[in-house]
């Protein structure tokens, strides 16, 4: 059905219209839900009727004002559509469906008071009309939605619009006349039934055609002087609504409508010009994207391969660190095991010592049995010289002295024996005397040697020290740095992980611009057609 009237004030008669069909009071049953494509809704009731699924009076609005009405029910916050005549792009009823809260008229209902205005409802625009559907308290507690398709809403033309308009003027004064002139006539004295019937029908059969040629005359110069503007500033539009950039309108006059030609005009440069910057940074950002994505690609490749070769240096400081310890251990042992000789080495320095002071007295002892010695081969020696006199003296005393002479004789043996044996003691005191002192000088030599020795030990004993400090100190500090290439490896796998993902959002952002391009790519510009 069309209608000459607004659209906003169709909207609000149908909405009239359809709470007709509904006159028994509303009310929300929630203890019993009905199940509308697996969302649970409240049992929305007119009198006894029940709402939920059904079509019936909703089609018969339809099919009346060619309106699509619905009704909502509501759950919670929301308002779930349980009844509707809208369907979807593939014919299906749009029930289940909840109205969307960011629509400007879900505020209003739920503050209970009614919205009037356009949406969009499945890829159709409408002039809409939503009103709150009350309880007998008074709470909200559904909603009902009368729709009027824009693109079948009567659309006449400007001339035939201001056509008819004419036509209605000259329609209102021909009657007017009529009845002005019935009302003149019977003042003269003449009755009006006395004129002729093909003169009253003339009259207004004249006026009648005069109204028609004048509404034509009205149309044509209409059509002329705007519906033709009208349709290229349509056509124009068109072209930028499919994305035509290039569509400009020629504009001739400079009224309300040459103006409006004009700022379409506007709009076609300006979003020319606003497309021409999106292509332009679209290309740079696609061009970054893609810079980014092979820079990401290269980063992570190295990346990787200093993540492994970290791994590597970390298990060699690992084997290293293992050897160093390992030698520490063995420096301290070592150090330990000197320490013990070099007491050892002290000690035998003592006794070396007492050697060499025992070897002094032997040698000193020795000194003085040669010099004994000396004084029993010198009592020898006399005693032979004392026996060879007496022997002599024997000699002379003759028989008498025989006896003397044999004693003296002995005495002389004994001596000479006491003097060999002597002798013989001499040369082995003098050997021993000599092997003392041989001894004595060896043992001066090992005592020197033995205090170098205990010199050299102790010099070992500070160097195997030093060493153990050094290698202790270097254990630790290798270990701080096997410490510090562990924290390094697990940073650079982290920094993998990071670049990983700085190559996934590249990607993305990679893929986001490929499709702003694509996006851009849908509008024609001037330039596009100077390239080509």
């Amino acid at each position: 059905m069309h209608s000459l009237l607004p659209l906003k004030t169709q909207v609000r008669r149908y909405a009239r219209t359809l709470a007709g069909y509904f006159p028994a009071p509303f009310t929300r049953d929630e203890s019993n839900g009905v199940d509308i494509l697996g969302v649970m809704t409240p049992r929305l009731l007119n009198g006894d009727t029940l709402l939920n699924l059904n079509y019936g009076e909703v089609d018969r609005f339809t099919d009346r004002t060619r309106a699509t009405g619905t009704l909502f029910v509501g759950i919670g916050e929301d308002f779930v559509r349980v009844a509707t005549s809208v369907k979807r792009q593939t014919g299906e009823r749009a029930v289940g469906t909840v109205l969307d809260r960011s629509h400007p008229g879900y505020r209003m209902l739920r503050n209970g008071q009614p919205y009037t205005g356009y949406a969009t409802l499945f890829g159709k625009q409408y002039m809409t009309r939503y009103e709150p559907i009350r309880d007998s308290t008074g709470e909200v507690i559904g909603a009902m939605y009368v729709g009027l398709d824009v693109s079948e809403a009567w659309n006449l033309s400007i001339g035939a619009r201001l056509a008819l308009l004419t036509l209605a003027a000259n329609t209102a004064l021909l009657l007017g006349y009529g009845r002005l002139l019935q009302a003149v006539i019977p003042a003269d004295g003449v009755s009006a039934a006395a004129l002729p019937p093909f003169l009253q029908t003339g009259v207004v059969g004249l006026g009648l055609l005069g109204a028609l040629l004048v509404s034509a005359l009205v149309f044509v110069t209409t059509r002329r002087g705007l519906g033709m503007q009208l349709l290229e500033a349509k056509a124009a539009a068109e072209k930028l609504a499919a994305g035509d950039l290039t569509a400009q309108v020629h504009v001739s006059r400079r009224d309300e409508l040459g103006q409006l030609m004009q700022a379409m005009n506007g709009i076609s440069v300006g979003l020319a010009s606003v497309v021409g910057n999106v292509r332009r940074a679209s290309d740079m950002i696609a061009l970054g994207a893609r810079e980014i994505a092979a820079g990401n690609a290269e980063l992570s490749s190295r990346t990787e391969a200093q993540a492994g070769s970290l791994e590597e240096t970390a298990s060699t400081m690992a084997q290293l660190t293992s050897m160093v310890r390992a030698n520490a251990e063995r420096a301290t042992h070592a150090n330990e095991h000197i320490a013990s000789a070099s007491d050892l080495a002290v000690k035998g320095g003592h006794v070396v010592g007492h050697v060499v002071n025992t070897m002094s007295l032997i040698r000193g002892s020795s000194h003085k049995i040669v010099d004994i010695i000396g004084m029993i081969d010198s009592i020898a020696f006399q005693t032979n010289i004392l026996a060879l006199n007496a022997a002599v003296e024997a000699a002379r005393a003759g028989d008498q002295g025989r006896g003397f002479a044999v004693v003296a004789a002995e005495v002389r043996n004994l001596a000479q024996r006491s003097a060999m044996a002597a002798k013989e003691i001499k040369a082995l005191i003098t050997d021993s005397v000599g092997n003392v002192q041989t001894g004595g000088q060896l043992v001066d030599q090992a005592g020197r040697d033995m205090t170098e020795i205990v010199t050299a030990v102790d010099s070992v004993v500070a160097l195997m020290g030093e060493i153990t400090h050094a290698s202790n100190e270097q254990s630790t500090g290798i270990g701080e740095v096997n410490r510090a290439i562990g924290q390094m490896d697990e940073m650079t796998q982290q920094n993998v992980a990071l670049v990983e993902q700085v190559a996934a959002a590249a990607a993305s952002m990679q893929e986001q611009a490929s499709t702003l391009e694509d996006a851009v790519q849908v509008f024609r510009l001037v330039s596009d057609d100077a390239r080509r």
